[in-house]
């Protein structure tokens, strides 16, 4: 649900809905991953490095280097 109103332009609505999701499965770093974006796209660097950090330190832990790799060389621009 935080993707569609993430696309629908509620932003807000959609760091709540990833928040939720995180309550629910602190494991899950998809959510860490998208909630960090959003946090970006509205100008609060520091939450968004803060998620993304921690999406890919799940990720390499759940064994994806793939996304692992992607989010810190995001996180080098950021």
């Amino acid at each position: 649900r935080g993707i569609v109103r993430d696309e629908l332009g509620d932003k807000p609505g959609a760091i709540d809905d990833y928040t939720q999701a995180i309550k629910i499965n602190p494991n899950y770093a998809n959510a860490y991953y998208n909630r960090g974006i959003v946090y970006y796209q509205l100008g609060d660097k520091q939450k968004a490095r803060e998620d993304l950090q921690r999406a890919a330190q799940l990720f390499m832990a759940q064994g994806n280097t793939a996304f692992y790799e992607g989010i810190m060389a995001f996180l080098k621009e950021l």
